[in-house]
């Protein structure tokens, strides 16, 4: 008899005299839950120790076929070691699963295949944002071209995911020219995929939880904003295109929102809400799959009465945004980051402000623009940030510019009191 560990215990046994009989393993979890089925070996009862729960070791076939019951039981033990604080059921079912996994008789199906387990995950009816749906999408895409690139189409499956699939895929990605914490990203969105597929009864490798999020640690990243006199002078700046005029509202528009791209190109009239006599706009973030209700500044409202722009693509937003800032002569120099030349490398250096402007700049703006005029939970309830910690590095402030905003506010308090 072999033991696992305080309640857990496993025995070899034989339940009939025929010639070639089956081994059984005999596995005892617990009181009242003791699971059974075939280990796929078969002996003669005569080579068979019942006081032992082994083969007698008269010769070297009995020897090996014993070193094999050993190695059997340390595979069901680790599988359920690596199981037992997952939640997952203990039944006969799963013990044969363990043995057909060892024995190599697995049929490769449903959610052992890593692409089949992205797919499943998508499916769960987890409320996932729309964001991380698309995440797992591009990582089912990595995932078929990593396989017919680096696996001649062989299918990766969830148990082969150890230190060694990482360090090949980490190496394949960098090969693609995609940054660190790019890789880091969907190497996260692999656990998260393996996680799941574990609560599910698959068995995963040794190694997984070794397996750890890779991140560069990169300098303190410059933040560039629309002031409110640049928006000014923005909003005042005669255009001439259509497609400039466009674009200005929707820029002016996400400055005083605070709204992703992806949410403030996507609203429209059944948005705009009136709750008595506040107009506001609702809306669900996509990314974060959160409902917010944003009370619009008077320099919002008069854009939305004036005609919601109509729609536009991300591109086009970010190319006309930097001409229409252009014309508005947003010429400070500002350490920012382009892509010369149209190349894939974004490069460091000082720029007219204009040439930096994107879409990012909007939702900044917006939380930098009215900090300290706004309370900070109720900017983060906006912009979509879940901790005050993130929401401060966003903006480039930190816990002390809190302080001092507290220090302000107390010292009104104490003017009031005179």
């Amino acid at each position: 008899m072999i033991k696992i560990n305080i309640m857990a215990t496993i025995k070899y046994l034989l339940q009939s005299q025929k010639e070639n009989s089956n081994i059984y393993l005999r596995y005892s979890i617990k009181k009242g839950l003791v699971l059974k089925r075939k280990s796929g070996y078969v002996i003669n009862p005569s080579e068979w120790s019942k006081d032992k729960g082994q083969p007698i070791q008269k010769n070297q076939e009995l020897k090996t076929l014993k070193l094999k019951l050993d190695k059997l039981s340390v595979f069901v033990n680790d599988a359920y070691n690596n199981a037992i604080d997952k939640g997952i059921e203990f039944t006969g079912d799963w013990l044969q699963h363990q043995i057909d996994l060892f024995n190599n008789k697995i049929i490769i199906v449903d959610l052992d295949i890593l692409t089949n387990s992205i797919d499943f995950y998508i499916n769960s009816g987890d409320n996932l944002s729309s964001g991380s749906v698309k995440n797992l999408e591009n990582l089912k895409k990595f995932i078929i071209k990593y396989e017919a690139d680096c696996l001649k189409g062989k299918q990766v499956l969830i148990r082969d995911i150890g230190l060694n699939f990482i360090d090949v895929f980490k190496k394949y990605h960098k090969g693609k020219g995609r940054s660190i914490n790019y890789i880091g990203t969907y190497i996260t969105i692999i656990r998260a995929v393996i996680n799941k597929a574990s609560l599910n009864g698959i068995p995963t490798h040794p190694q997984f939880k070794q397996i750890k999020v890779i991140k560069e640690i990169k300098e303190p990243e410059e933040i560039i904003i629309l002031t409110r006199e640049e928006q000014e002078l923005i909003r005042n700046v005669d255009l001439v295109r259509e497609a400039h005029i466009n674009a200005r509202k929707w820029l002016l528009l996400g400055c005083l929102i605070g709204q992703r791209a992806s949410d403030l190109l996507n609203i429209k009239e059944s948005n705009i809400k009136k709750i008595k006599n506040l107009k506001v706009i609702e809306l669900k973030q996509k990314k974060t799959g959160k409902q917010v209700v944003i009370a619009l500044h008077p320099n919002a409202l008069k854009i939305i009465e004036d005609g919601l722009p109509y729609k536009i693509t991300l591109e086009h937003f970010n190319s006309y945004s930097k001409e229409v800032c252009r014309e508005a002569k947003i010429n400070k120099l500002v350490k920012g980051k382009m892509r010369i030349d149209d190349k894939r490398t974004l490069t460091v250096g000082m720029y007219e402000k204009w040439q930096v402007i994107s879409s990012h700049v909007c939702r900044r703006s917006f939380a930098t623009n009215f900090y300290g005029d706004i309370p900070t939970a109720v900017l983060m309830n906006t912009t979509g940030h879940s901790t005050e910690e993130m929401f401060l590095k966003y903006i480039g402030k930190t816990q002390y510019d809190n302080a001092f905003l507290m220090d302000d506010y107390f010292s009104k308090l104490a003017q009031l009191d005179k």
